[in-house]
C-alpha cells in the first residue's frame, strides 16, 4: 500500500474550509474538495477518504495536489477545455467602430464585414452573441423617407395604383 498522503492545515485555513464546506451557494464539487482537505487534515488516508465521500482515489490526490500548488484558488473549478474565441479583442473594437458610424448595421452584415477585413468566417450568430455580451441590443429596421414627398409625385403615384387596382381598361362592348 502507498505512503499515506496527508496535509496540515492552519487553524484559520481549517475555519476556512469549513465555512465552505457548510455554504449551500457554492458548487457541490467545491464543497466537497473542501471536505477532503479537511479529512486530509485529520489524518484520513486517500483510500479513506475516497470510500467515506464516494470519489476516486485518483480525484482525492488531484484535490491535495491542487491544494498544495494553488491553495484556496485550487478549490475552484477549471475553465473549460475548447477552441479559444474566433472573435478577438481586436475584432471587437472593429465591430464598435463600424457600430459607431451613421448607417444601420445587422449580425448579417457585420459578419460579412469581418471576413472581409479579418478573413475570418464567423456566423451572423456568433457575431449577434457577442454583441449581447458587449451590451448592444437593438430593435427590428424600418424604411423612413428621409423627407416629405413631392405632393404633385404622390398625386400621380396614388393614380397610377388607383388605375391599377381597377384593372386594365378594355375596349368591347363586353
Amino acid at each position: 500500500m502507498p505512503p499515506s498522503r496527508c496535509i496540515k492545515l492552519t487553524e484559520e485555513e481549517d475555519d476556512q474550509l469549513r465555512e465552505i464546506e457548510r455554504n449551500p451557494h457554492l458548487r457541490e464539487k467545491v464543497r466537497l474538495r473542501a471536505q477532503v482537505l479537511r479529512l486530509s487534515d485529520r489524518g484520513s488516508n486517500i483510500e479513506a477518504i475516497a470510500s467515506y465521500t464516494g470519489r476516486g482515489r485518483a480525484s482525492i490526490a488531484r484535490d491535495l495536489d491542487r491544494w498544495a500548488e494553488r491553495g484556496f484558488e485550487g478549490l475552484a473549478d477549471g475553465s473549460a477545455p475548447g477552441n479559444a474565441p474566433l472573435i478577438t479583442e481586436e475584432v471587437r473594437e472593429y465591430m464598435r467602430g463600424r457600430l459607431a458610424e451613421e448607417r444601420t448595421w445587422n449580425a448579417t452584415q457585420l459578419a460579412e464585414a469581418i471576413e472581409g477585413e479579418f478573413s475570418l468566417s464567423v456566423t451572423p450568430e456568433a457575431v449577434r452573441q457577442h454583441l449581447i455580451s458587449m451590451g448592444y441590443s437593438w430593435k427590428r429596421t424600418r424604411y423612413a423617407p428621409s423627407k416629405e414627398p413631392d405632393p404633385e409625385e404622390e398625386r400621380e403615384a396614388r393614380e397610377e395604383l388607383e388605375g391599377l387596382k381597377k384593372g386594365p381598361r378594355r375596349s368591347g362592348w363586353f
